[in-house]
């Protein structure tokens, strides 16, 4: 595991942010999370509600909904700089690409040779029919989310680096699993070891929902009691290693169950409009977006749309109104799943899998709530429970904590009635130092 650091051998006051993925705000009662419940008491407790789309770290790390920061989605529609484009040249073995378990071989094989001739970051095809693939390219991470300017406006990484505060970043993509996230975090705070932030990210709910579902025994007797526990630990040695500290848990979006499944692909394709010819499809798993390359495919897809059940199209006036990029890169038409309904086979799982639950759907009545659990030494969090938040608000409640500015770029805020600090100010004679940075990557 290597990593980037911007050590501060005098820290004496931690800021652990936990992401909680999938983390629904109702599994916070003393039957599911019985430390988490009880510590909630002593803090702040309310709930996150998640913009649309699939790019919540942008939304967490810089304080913008999506119309504005510009990611939405893991991939974008971007012929002309495609990594996929060479996919193109494997002529009929791309067929081979199919989402079957068997046959992940050849999506890593698509992965590594994508790596190895663009030189990019993050080259995960998913699952993303061979001939669609030369129309898309990476969005949030096409690098490292903790880099300098790599969300296209002030993060709190920026923002650590900037005032000399010093962070680890123990999330997606770029640490190992959650055994190996927790033994890093535990370790490095009995060592009482020098960063300000840390940030780690617990995917046991988001794994353990899409497989069992949300309210599966599995789910309420087992992931949550694990990482209840994991967050005990975690508090203990904030409690008896730091002078002073802060535990703000947050679950990034919810988790709905999975009641029907509904094939996009082959209703599409009950048209006379050819696939990769007269248009492009992107099926996310509550979320199918389309281009036309032909007026034939726009006028024969646009007819089948309102036919495809337990699903509704989009108008402009309700993405903007939702804080859904309207331009063309981001979808012609979309298509949204009721809630509970799943789009099937999508480009995110394989179809010998079974999916009991999902998230990202625009009504949050079933899928629920991100929790938000803060509390801390410092009498600035005080304890109260409060309404439903934008999941914007997260990045304006970490600068109040860090005693950072917040920037003009960002639109939350804070979950604090004031700022623990002043920002940190250098000293005016002096040369700031270089910072180095911390980070782990599996």
């Amino acid at each position: 595991m290597t990593t980037i650091e911007n050590a501060n051998p005098s820290a004496d006051h931690a800021t652990v942010f936990v992401i909680l993925d999938a983390g629904r705000s109702d599994y916070v009662r003393e039957d599911a999370m019985p430390f988490l419940h009880g510590l909630s008491r002593t803090g702040y407790r309310g709930s996150f509600e998640s913009p649309p789309g699939f790019a919540q770290r942008t939304t967490m790390f810089s304080g913008r909904y999506p119309d504005t920061s510009g990611n939405f989605s893991q991939f974008v529609f971007a012929p002309e700089r495609s990594p996929f484009d060479w996919v193109e040249s494997l002529g009929p073995l791309g067929k081979l690409v199919r989402p079957r378990k068997v046959l992940a071989p050849t999506r890593w094989a698509i992965d590594w040779i994508t790596a190895k001739k663009t030189g990019h970051f993050q080259t995960d095809p998913a699952w993303i029919p061979p001939e669609f693939m030369p129309y898309f390219a990476m969005c949030e991470d096409t690098q490292p989310v903790f880099e300098d300017g790599a969300l296209g406006a002030p993060s709190i990484f920026d923002l650590c680096r900037e005032h000399g505060l010093a962070f680890r970043y123990l999330a997606h993509p770029v640490s190992g699993d959650d055994e190996e996230v927790f033994d890093t975090l535990v370790r490095e705070l009995r060592q009482h070891a020098p960063y300000d932030l840390y940030l780690a990210q617990f995917s046991i709910t988001d794994e353990g929902g899409h497989e069992h579902g949300p309210f599966s025994d599995a789910m309420q007797q087992r992931f949550l009691r694990d990482v209840d526990a994991k967050l005990a630990t975690i508090h203990a040695l904030l409690s008896t290693r730091y002078d002073s500290w802060d535990l703000f848990v947050v679950g990034d979006h919810g988790m709905a169950p999975v009641e029907q499944r509904v094939d996009v692909l082959s209703a599409l394709a009950e048209t006379e409009a050819e696939p990769a010819e007269d248009y492009v499809v992107f099926v996310n798993s509550t979320l199918a977006v389309l281009w036309y390359l032909t007026p034939k495919g726009r006028k024969a897809i646009r007819a089948k749309l309102p036919e495809i059940e337990g699903a509704r199209v989009l108008d402009e006036d309700e993405r903007r109104d939702r804080r859904i990029p309207t331009e063309e890169r981001w979808g012609q038409d979309m298509l949204a799943a009721e809630s509970g309904v799943l789009f099937w086979p999508d480009y995110f799982h394989v179809r010998d899998s079974t999916v009991r639950g999902m998230h990202g759907y625009l009504d949050k009545s079933d899928e629920g709530l991100g929790m938000a659990v803060l509390a801390s030494s410092d009498p600035v969090v005080e304890p109260r429970e409060a309404d439903p938040r934008s999941l914007v608000d997260v990045f304006a409640t970490l600068c109040g904590l860090l005693g950072l500015p917040v920037p003009d770029t960002q639109e939350g805020t804070s979950l604090l009635d004031r700022a623990r600090r002043e920002p940190p100010v250098a000293e005016p004679e002096q040369e700031p130092p270089e910072p180095e940075q911390v980070v782990s990557d599996g």
